[in-house]
């Protein structure tokens, strides 16, 4: 009953608003003093809280042991993804979700001894009031959650609910500014079943005592369940052509549930069905397998088998449940009344592997916009940086352009990359092209599409592939799609093509007004995007792939159907997501994408490297990507991007730190992305955490181009680590397997059939270590290495080798003869002259 029971607290705030918390607990783990942070920031998804910056702070209270925000204004009926980011670092696991229960100001708390605890307290002092009394139709099952949806919480049917008085009466107290008018509408528990009526109810808040008395005549329908939850469970998640694939759903209930369905189509189509008919597609029978009580109620566990599939096969499919005594059924996860208003599910049967290439790809991240001006004749809109300054500049357009890159890809070709990947080139009103206002053309400052197919055609010539961000998600709202439906409505082709609300609001990506966010789920969006946008950028344009935009904004049945469309035309595209969230959201999407961007590693990577973390959290990280996801989904690493700050600046311009942490990330599992700029040296001339807007700006700034300006070491380092990530295919594709690790070392091994590589990375004082107690062997007598960087062969002597690795360096051997087979990794703590004082238990390694 966890959904209800998140209800009825939220109704609790409304009634109370100085009084107990909103809390969901969740348990972390965490030891140490409450106040030992520097500082905790607050960070999400909805306005005014952003995803970069430090605009959120909180401060400690000792009488309590906890961080509190400042009251933050928010519009009600929100919901907020949130984490707290402590001295610099993530917490870890999934975001935090809070749905705001009406306009106000609130105030986020972190608890250091448990920093998943949802507690979100209100700091709005009304002077207004009402109380509503609603008596409700005879067939309201008292189990029922009955809410008030409100221009105080957009609309929102989940979020307000009112307390049972007695039987078929029901009450809430809601506070507000007196003399404001509150318009509503009551429901129970969604929008699916809302009172019958043609108009919105209205009231005005008072000071004085205000009691409503209302009556609801008839609800638009009346849920069978309180919650039916099936949120993809389905095993095996990536199925092949020999696998039945077992539906588990889980149902909350009061009445009996006796039976449940799946109806399922393998051609595309959207299944349709009720109470074990097929409308649309094949039924199958689910049966319950369990029952338990809960609090007033039940929870039932019904599971169904959908039959294996040839391979290629895009398997959609919804899912009912009901009582065989009574009428009607209900559907997971939407608990709509009917299959048209159900929750499409989808899973892509396949033998999932992704494209060879990309698992040998060096990305390079191009953003058009600030890499060359190659054409000074199309800069329509940009702006005069002397006269504007660079501040104000770095929020328009600065001259970047497709013959820009053209012109420099034997730069490109002379650093060593194999593939670029370009920031959108869409018409639009901004730079970053994240705003399409036509996704088949090419915005006017950039060129046109004869010179972009130019500049892939230039680049095939040279086997380089190139990839495209495409924004599936949302379009910009001076679309023409989208000024239609504003203008016309319903009577609109184009108004399906979005979400639209009662109170005249519309579904936006993260609550940005400029950015409605299509309705992908809606067929006609559907075909339009994938029979028209997607084909035309790779067949038409020559693009080897897509980088996608905010992924996890379209449904995982949006996104088998992408994968089916794309790799029907050729199996060799390569579709990788942006999917900022835990690994596990992450690696949900394997099967349906070709792979992902991997910010645990930017996070982890900025964390150890750039901030002086501990080398643990880098074997952390690799042993937790291992266990999470499939070998076939390619991860993408990163140390900067579009999106957060540069490297460079984040390690105090520290080239040795960026160095370090580049030539491991080199040699690591992954596909490595170069930012542009980063391997000549590029930082930040202003610093983001002073702005409240535009932040990115920073991260963002003109490529350089002035050699005395480079850092032509750092380029020559990265020409090595990318020449060496070539020769050596074990660094793209071969097993990996951790050695050693403390603080400040990790040493691992890279190998396949051609090689076997040994790896040294220490970002602290120099070390010698003796390679027969590193592999715990008694004696070496027949093992070789063959330094990498300097062709120095190390062959074994009195029984053992040793390597010694310069302070802040790295060393890469290709290992001969029999070195052993090591026993588990040891985490050892090494005295660290300064830095660290416990003794050194490993008693051969010495210390310059």
């Amino acid at each position: 009953m966890k959904r209800f029971s998140v209800l009825f607290l939220s109704m609790i705030l409304l009634l109370i608003m100085f009084a107990p918390t909103f809390v969901q607990p969740v348990h972390g783990q965490w030891s140490g003093d409450a106040d030992r942070y520097d500082s905790v920031v607050l960070r999400g998804s909805v306005d005014p809280l952003r995803w970069d910056g430090n605009d959120h702070s909180l401060l400690f209270n000792e009488e309590e042991g906890v961080w509190i925000t400042e009251p933050i204004s928010f519009v009600g009926g929100q919901k907020v993804e949130y984490k707290f980011v402590y001295d610099g670092e993530w917490m870890p696991g999934a975001n935090l979700e809070y749905t705001i229960p009406q306009t106000g100001d609130y105030q986020f708390v972190f608890h250091p001894d448990e920093e998943r605890l949802i507690d979100v307290r209100p700091a709005t002092a009304y002077d207004g009031q009402v109380t509503l009394r609603v008596s409700v139709p005879e067939e309201t099952p008292d189990w029922a959650a009955l809410t008030v949806a409100s221009s105080m919480n957009s609309f929102n049917y989940e979020v307000t609910r009112m307390t049972m008085e007695e039987d078929g009466l029901y009450s809430i107290t809601l506070r507000g500014p007196a003399g404001e008018e509150l318009r509503y509408r009551y429901g129970l528990g969604d929008a699916k079943y809302q009172e019958v009526r043609d108009h919105h109810r209205t009231v005005t808040f008072t000071e004085e005592e205000n009691i409503v008395e209302d009556t609801v005549a008839a609800w638009t329908g009346i849920p069978i369940a309180s919650n039916v939850n099936h949120d993809f469970h389905h095993s095996p998640f990536i199925p092949n052509e020999k696998d039945d694939v077992t539906v588990t759903v889980e149902v909350e209930h009061y009445g009996p549930i006796t039976d449940g369905s799946i109806y399922f189509t393998t051609d595309g189509a959207s299944p349709q069905g009720a109470r074990g008919e097929a409308y649309v597609g094949q039924a199958v029978p689910m049966s319950v397998v369990s029952t338990d009580e809960r609090g007033r109620g039940y929870v039932s566990v019904l599971e169904g088998k959908i039959p294996a599939q040839a391979n290629e096969t895009p398997v959609k499919y919804k899912v009912d449940i009901w009582n065989e005594e009574g009428e009607g059924s209900q559907f997971a996860d939407t608990n709509s009344l009917v299959s048209t208003e159900a929750t499409e599910f989808a899973y892509y049967v396949d033998e999932f592997t992704s494209p060879d290439w990309a698992k040998d790809a060096v990305i390079y991240h191009i953003f058009v916009d600030r890499f060359k001006d190659g054409n000074e004749k199309n800069n329509y809109d940009t702006v005069d940086v002397e006269e504007v300054g660079l501040e104000e500049a770095l929020k328009g357009w600065m001259g970047g352009d497709l013959e820009g890159i053209i012109e420099k890809l034997d730069y490109l070709d002379e650093l060593g990359v194999n593939t670029l990947y370009l920031s959108p080139v869409f018409e639009g009103p901004y730079s970053h092209g994240y705003h399409p206002m036509d996704f088949l053309d090419v915005d006017k400052n950039f060129g046109s599409l004869e010179v972009l197919k130019e500049l892939i055609a230039k680049a095939h010539e040279r086997d380089m592939k190139v990839v495209y961000d495409m924004v599936p998600n949302h379009s910009s709202s001076e679309h023409p799609f989208f000024q239609d439906a504003l203008k016309n409505g319903e009577n609109s082709p184009y108004y399906d093509y979005y979400t639209f609300y009662e109170d005249g609001s519309y579904e936006t990506f993260y609550g940005v007004e400029s950015l409605p966010q299509l309705n992908n789920d809606n067929q006609a969006t559907r075909d339009w995007m994938l029979e028209e946008v997607i084909p035309f950028w790779l067949e038409e344009v020559d693009f080897d792939g897509y980088r996608l935009d905010y992924a996890k904004g379209p449904s995982y049945s949006f996104w088998v159907d992408f994968r089916h469309a794309v790799k029907q035309m050729d199996q060799d595209y390569f579709i990788f997501g942006e999917v900022w969230d835990s690994r596990e959201k992450i690696n949900s999407y394997s099967g349906k994408l070709d792979g992902a961007l991997d910010f645990g590693f930017h996070d982890t990577f900025k964390q150890t490297f750039a901030n002086n973390g501990s080398m643990k959290q880098v074997s952390n990280l690799l042993k937790e990507n291992e266990a999470t996801y499939h070998p076939e989904y390619v991860m993408t690493t990163f140390l900067d991007n579009h999106d957060v700050p540069r490297f460079l600046y984040e390690a105090g311009n520290d080239s040795n730190k960026l160095k370090l942490a580049s030539f491991t990330q080199f040699t690591l599992p992954g596909a490595p992305m170069i930012y542009y700029g980063t391997e000549v040296g590029m930082s930040q001339s202003g610093n983001h955490h002073h702005y409240s807007d535009w932040k990115d700006r920073w991260y963002r700034e003109m490529m350089i181009w002035n050699k005395e300006e480079q850092d032509p070491d750092l380029f020559a380092h990265y020409q090595d680590i990318i020449a060496l990530r070539a020769e050596y295919s074990a660094l793209r594709t071969g097993t990996f397997k951790e050695i050693f690790v403390n603080d400040d070392v990790l040493v691992f091994e890279r190998e396949d059939q051609d090689a076997r590589l040994l790896v040294f990375v220490n970002k602290g004082a120099e070390q010698t270590f003796d390679l027969a107690e590193l592999y715990q062997q008694d004696r070496l007598t027949n093992a070789r290495l063959k330094n990498v960087l300097t062709q120095e062969r190390k062959p074994a002597k009195r029984g053992t080798i040793e390597v010694t690795v310069e302070e802040q360096g790295f060393e890469i051997f290709e290992v001969s003869g029999r070195l052993g087979v090591p026993g588990t990794p040891r985490d050892l703590s090494i005295n660290q002259k300064s830095t660290h004082s416990t003794k050194n238990p490993y008693d051969r390694v010495s210390l310059s």
